[in-house]
């Protein structure tokens, strides 16, 4: 694999020659298979819901990462410190309490399925409470341990503990900063990418400070006048590294060490083709860094991020704001924001005929999935039940969530990470191989099989090749920087990258009804925005629940 050529500007390859039409001949007549369960959400008709899924969350912004990539995935990381860790279980606890006090009083009768019920069954196969009581017992060390051990059983494959050699980081950096003249460090591009380079994909800036450019240009200087193993340099290149992840990566034993969250979850973007040097791809509609932002107008409550739509087709899940679109509308990260009725003509009959969980006389009507590909206005559409993770997951602050930085390439680049820390960089894919074309907020036809080779060739056309364990790869593999808000540029091109495919889990959430209120009065939104702010280290408004 050649994972370092620098792009070339004659460099033009046509990934394929028209994306919007690879299946066009027979997208009408396409079914999907039915040999798995639906990868959504299974419902009869709107209601409210709560998270009911055991992701860590944050109350520090800084400590997140959001982008959208080529491939239509987002990659949602958080870097857990000891406070997040520390937390976990107690959050876990805390929800656990709140939700069944609301049942116990009577204030919400649970309805449609039954993943409160699976909740509760995980917290009590992992002994949380019973960990929890011994946090004094054990000892911070031992405590922290033991609560990773639980958050990875509970979210298997998405936490990673990332330990690397601060001596190879230190080389690969001297390397990057002795290769620069003078010129080329007085442009703002080659500076954002050498200060980025100290740990790749996990330094994120897209403008340097006064203190951070002080600080790299120290390390430039350091790097001309020794090698790399100068300790002046090394302690230079550690105190770079600790101001620019806020020290959110901890030096310990020559190693760089932090544990992340990280889930990779499908989106549709907006419904539209653009022509990129790449070739004919779906838009992505805005590119560059666009900061969360609060909705001021709309139809329903406004004034706060986390905002809930009055309209029905959004689930009464939330929308976070990216971008005013003029009036009342504003581009957001939202659920799948139409439903498919399980007798869509493209889905397969196993799905038509599925028993409620709490009624099982009573089939489900309606499927919410995302269609992973051009879908939206302008929106970034996700699967319901990662759209309630992704929100569970940040602050529960409005206002701490505002200004919350999220990364959008252009259309043509790929998102480049080493997920697990282990040297080998990849592609950043997910296991999700449905897309439809929607008009008017109704399904109309499937875009492709849902099957992953035929999805993927129309995803990703001929770019994709295989190994013969049936791992695929990447074949040219663009890549962008982010040069301030609002601006992302085409930067690097590697070649054969593999694919990394997280697995696709629609995270749980149950469905509820309100005895107090209506769910679709004011006081039912705040209702249901409160719910979602349970947890530790955010003093939640009782009242709002009815609790007081």
């Amino acid at each position: 694999m050649n994972f370092a050529r620098p792009h070339v500007a004659t460099m033009f390859f046509t990934i394929f020659a028209s994306f919007a039409t690879t299946f066009s001949a027979s997208a009408a007549g396409i079914v999907w298979d039915g040999s798995k369960p639906p990868p959504g959400v299974l419902f009869h008709w709107y209601e409210p819901s709560f998270y009911a899924g055991f992701a860590p969350r944050t109350q520090d912004p800084s400590r997140v990462h959001i982008e959208l990539s080529r491939g239509n995935q987002v990659r949602f990381t958080i870097v857990l410190g000891q406070e997040q860790i520390d937390a976990y279980l107690g959050d876990l606890l805390v929800r656990q309490d709140t939700y069944q006090e609301l049942i116990s009083k009577k204030i919400i009768v649970l309805t449609t399925n039954k993943n409160y019920e699976r909740f509760n069954e995980q917290l009590a196969q992992h002994d949380v409470g019973a960990l929890a009581e011994q946090r004094e017992s054990l000892g911070a060390e031992a405590y922290r341990s033991k609560t990773l051990d639980v958050m990875n059983a509970l979210n298997p494959g998405r936490v990673f503990s990332i330990s690397i050699p601060f001596e190879k980081l230190a080389a690969d950096w001297h390397a990057a900063l002795a290769a620069m003249g003078q010129e080329d460090f007085k442009a703002l591009d080659k500076r954002l990418d050498t200060a980025n380079a100290i740990l790749p994909g996990r330094i994120n800036l897209y403008e340097l400070d006064d203190k951070v450019g002080a600080e790299l240009g120290k390390a430039f200087d350091l790097a001309h006048a020794g090698g790399a193993e100068d300790p002046a340099f090394r302690a230079q290149a550690a105190s770079f590294l600790e101001i620019a992840t806020n020290g959110h990566y901890v030096m310990r034993d020559d190693r760089v060490e932090a544990t992340e969250f990280t889930a990779i979850y499908p989106a549709g973007t907006v419904a539209q083709w653009t022509k990129t040097p790449r070739g004919r791809l779906p838009d992505f509609g805005v590119t560059g860094v666009w900061p969360l932002m609060k909705r001021e107008q709309g139809r329903g409550v406004t004034g706060m991020v986390d905002y809930l739509s009055s309209n029905p087709g959004y689930g009464f899940i939330p929308l976070l704001a990216y971008q005013h679109a003029g009036g009342i509308y504003y581009n957001a990260f939202h659920n799948a924001g139409i439903r498919s009725p399980v007798e869509t003509s493209y889905l397969p009959k196993e799905w038509r005929k599925v028993p409620g969980e709490r009624d099982s006389g009573k089939n489900y009507k309606q499927l919410w999935v995302v269609s992973r590909g051009p879908a939206s206005h302008g929106c970034t559409r996700m699967d319901s039940g990662q759209m309630s993770e992704l929100r569970h997951a940040l602050p529960a602050s409005s206002d701490v969530m505002s200004g919350l930085s999220t990364f959008r390439n252009l259309p043509q680049c790929y998102e480049v990470f080493d997920i697990d820390g282990d040297g080998s960089p990849e592609v950043m894919g997910v296991e999700y191989f449905l897309a439809y074309e929607s008009q008017k907020h109704k399904p109309v036809k499937a875009f492709a099989p849902n099957a992953r080779e035929p999805y993927y060739k129309w995803l990703y056309g001929d770019n994709i090749s295989y190994n013969p364990d049936g791992s695929a790869v990447i074949k040219e593999v663009p890549v962008c920087r982010f040069l301030g808000k609002r601006k992302a540029v085409e930067s690097q091109v590697y070649e054969n990258v593999p694919l990394y495919e997280a697995p696709f889990k629609s995270e749980p959430i149950q469905f509820y009804q309100i005895t107090k209120t209506s769910f679709e009065t004011k006081a039912g939104f705040e209702f249901n925005r409160t719910l979602r702010q349970v947890g530790t280290g955010y003093e939640i408004d009782r009242s709002t629940l009815f609790l007081k």
